[in-house]
């Protein structure tokens, strides 16, 4: 039964797949391209500090991840029980969508939690500056899947890509101090968020512009 809360527009990828039809839907291949990616592996080898051994109490951001992935389609499955006045079966916020946004959130994230990340913000200033969500997106959309010299990315569709973006405003769109922004060469992406239409003007300021997020995105960063 097709979900009619999403369209074509939405399924929509960064570049065109030459993949057969596949029985999954356009979500679901986003999540599985994300689960089986080495870079979403190398997240079991790192905590939110430091790991100076092994134990049951350590909770590695792998861990994590698969957490917020379940509180991600808890949610989900609550707005769509208390709203069944909006929801359907044919008219539905996509759990398999918020599941890959959940699991893809702490991809860029550097070691040292945000300490860490105000550190190498200060040092690649003058190089465009650093941003967690903002390395998620290149990963996603530059370095999985690599083969040699060639960068393929994981074709994310429109959806995921909205879904995950915290934050649309520009490195250079900001005054000092710079934080909360995707580097300036990614604005591609953003243009392809929004169809290549020209934004409204009420979201002209980077803050607004940060501030609006899809529902998926909010739930991802609930």
């Amino acid at each position: 039964m097709k979900n009619k809360f999403y369209s074509d527009f939405d399924f929509e990828r960064v570049s065109e797949s030459n993949r057969p039809e596949d029985y999954r839907t356009p979500f679901q291949i986003d999540r599985d391209r994300l689960i089986h990616s080495s870079e979403f592996r190398r997240l079991q080898g790192k905590t939110q500090v430091f790991l100076p051994g092994e134990n049951d109490y350590y909770r590695t951001r792998l861990t994590h991840s698969i957490e917020v992935a379940q509180i991600g389609r808890s949610i989900c499955n609550f707005v769509i029980k208390q709203h069944k006045d909006i929801f359907s079966d044919e008219y539905h916020i996509d759990q398999d969508l918020v599941e890959s946004a959940c699991l893809a959130h702490d991809l860029g994230h550097p070691p040292f939690g945000h300490a860490g990340e105000r550190t190498l913000n200060k040092l690649m200033e003058p190089y465009g500056g650093f941003e967690g969500n903002a390395q998620t997106l290149r990963l996603l959309t530059d370095i999985f899947y690599t083969i040699g010299e060639s960068r393929r990315g994981m074709k994310p569709s429109r959806a995921f890509l909205d879904a995950i973006l915290k934050y649309k405003a520009l490195y250079s769109d900001f005054n000092k101090p710079k934080n909360h922004f995707i580097y300036d060469y990614q604005k591609e992406y953003i243009d392809f968020v929004f169809g290549c239409k020209e934004l409204p003007t009420e979201l002209s300021n980077p803050k607004e512009l940060n501030n609006f997020k899809s529902i998926e995105c909010q739930i991802m960063d609930w």
